[in-house]
C-alpha cells in the first residue's frame, strides 16, 4: 500500500475485501510509541468506567479484537467494536471505500446530492474524504462470542470497549426483538457498554430510525430494560431540524439511555464523470466520512449539548465525524463532547492519538 499523509501506510487496505482486512489486518508494521500515562486519579469517569483520556474510535474501523487491541496500544482509550448483527451477514462487494472530492465542507443543503471520486490519494488531513459502503457485515455468533471476549481482556486499565449493535425487522416488534437479541449477544460476550446503531446510511432499512422520537423511545426502552446495568449509547446521524433533534434526545433520556453518539456518515451520491454511480446501480447513495463532515458533526455536538443542558437530561455526548488532526479532538471537547472519536482519521494516521497525548 502507498504511504500518504503521514508517510505511514493506512491500516485498512481499500483494495482488499472487508473479510480480507478482518483476517489479514490491521496493516500496521510501524513502531508503537511509548505512552506516558496520567495518574489514575486524573482519569475521567465514562459511563461508570474510569478511562485515561477522552480519545476513542467510533463504530467502523475496528473489525475485530486485533484491531481494537492495536488502536488501544496506539493511545485510544474508548474503543468501539465494529457493528454486529444477530446473524452472519456478508459485506457489500468491492469497492467499499473510494476517495472523494467534496469541494469543501458538506452542509445541510448539500446532503443527498452528488460528489465525485478524487483522482489522486489525499495528501493532507483536510483533503481526506472517503465514501464507505459496507452494509453492516457481521461474523458468526460463535466467532463474536470468542472475539469480543478477547477484545475486552486485551485492553489496559484506563480503557474500555463499546460494542455496536444493529437490528433488522419488517415491523417494530421484529426490530425490537432482533435489537435485543444482538445487544444481549454483545453483553453476554463481555461488552462493558453497548451502542445501538439507529443511523446507518448504507443499508436499505434502519438508517433513519433516529429521526422518529416514538420509535426511538420504544426501541431504546426495550434495550435499556434488557441490558440492565450495562450502559446503552445510541448512534445518530445529522438532524435537519433542531426541534426534531430536541424531541428525540428527550425521548432517549426518558428511556434510560446513558449517552448519544454522532454523527454517523453523511449520505451522498457518488458518481463518475459520465454521471454513472461509482459503487453500482444498487448503491447510488453511500456515507461520506472524513474532514468535510466535521462542521456538521460539531453542530450536532453543540446542539445536543445545548439540549441536554437546557432540559437537565442525564445524558453524555460522544462526538465523531471529521477528526483528522490532533487539534480537532480539543475542538469537539470544547463544543461539549464527553469523548472525541475518530475513524477515517486514525485509519490514515494511526499516530493521531499519540500526537494528541
Amino acid at each position: 500500500m502507498p504511504k500518504t499523509l503521514t508517510h505511514v501506510a493506512p491500516i485498512y487496505d481499500i483494495c482488499k475485501t472487508y473479510l480480507e482486512n478482518a483476517i489479514e489486518g490491521p496493516f500496521f508494521k510501524e513502531p508503537i510509541p511509548e505512552r506516558k500515562w496520567q495518574d489514575p486519579d486524573q482519569w475521567m469517569d465514562f459511563l461508570g468506567h474510569q478511562v485515561a483520556s477522552p480519545l476513542g474510535i467510533p463504530a467502523g474501523p475496528l473489525l475485530n479484537s486485533k484491531w481494537t487491541t492495536l488502536a488501544a496500544r496506539l493511545g485510544f482509550d474508548i474503543l468501539t467494536y465494529k457493528t454486529i448483527r444477530s446473524y452472519e451477514h456478508p459485506a457489500h462487494p468491492l469497492p467499499n471505500v473510494i476517495f472523494v472530492e467534496t469541494e469543501g465542507a458538506l452542509t445541510h443543503d448539500r446532503m443527498g446530492q452528488f460528489v465525485k471520486p478524487l483522482n489522486h490519494e489525499p495528501l493532507t488531513p483536510e483533503e481526506l474524504a472517503i465514501t464507505n459502503s459496507f452494509g453492516n457485515p457481521s461474523r458468526t455468533t460463535e466467532y463474536l462470542q470468542i472475539d469480543i471476549h478477547l477484545a475486552v481482556h486485551a485492553l489496559e486499565k484506563g480503557q474500555v470497549l463499546i460494542v455496536s449493535v444493529f437490528g433488522t425487522g419488517s415491523n417494530l416488534q421484529e426490530l425490537k426483538k432482533d435489537f435485543i437479541k444482538t445487544a444481549l449477544l454483545a453483553k453476554e460476550s463481555g461488552a462493558p457498554i453497548v451502542e445501538a446503531n439507529f443511523s446507518c446510511p448504507n443499508v436499505s432499512a434502519g438508517g433513519t430510525l433516529y429521526h422518529d422520537p416514538e420509535m426511538c423511545y420504544e426501541l431504546a426502552k426495550a434495550l435499556v430494560d434488557a441490558l440492565g446495568d450495562t450502559p446503552l449509547i445510541i448512534k445518530m446521524g445529522v438532524f435537519t431540524a433542531y426541534d426534531n433533534m430536541e424531541q428525540v434526545i428527550q425521548s432517549l433520556a426518558r428511556a434510560g439511555v446513558r449517552a448519544i453518539c454522532g454523527i454517523n456518515t453523511v449520505p451522498m451520491k457518488v458518481i463518475d464523470d459520465n454521471e454513472e454511480p461509482v459503487l453500482g446501480e444498487d448503491r447510488l447513495q453511500s456515507g461520506i466520512c472524513g474532514s468535510p463532515i466535521r462542521p456538521l458533526a460539531l453542530e450536532f455536538v453543540h446542539d445536543a449539548h445545548t439540549i441536554i443542558r437546557q432540559h437537565s437530561l442525564d445524558l453524555e455526548v460522544l462526538g465523531c465525524g471529521g477528526i483528522t488532526s490532533p487539534e480537532h479532538f480539543d475542538t469537539f471537547l470544547k463544543y461539549g463532547a464527553k469523548a472525541a472519536l475518530t475513524a477515517t482519521g486514525m485509519m490514515w494516521d494511526p499516530y493521531l492519538a499519540h500526537k494528541w497525548h
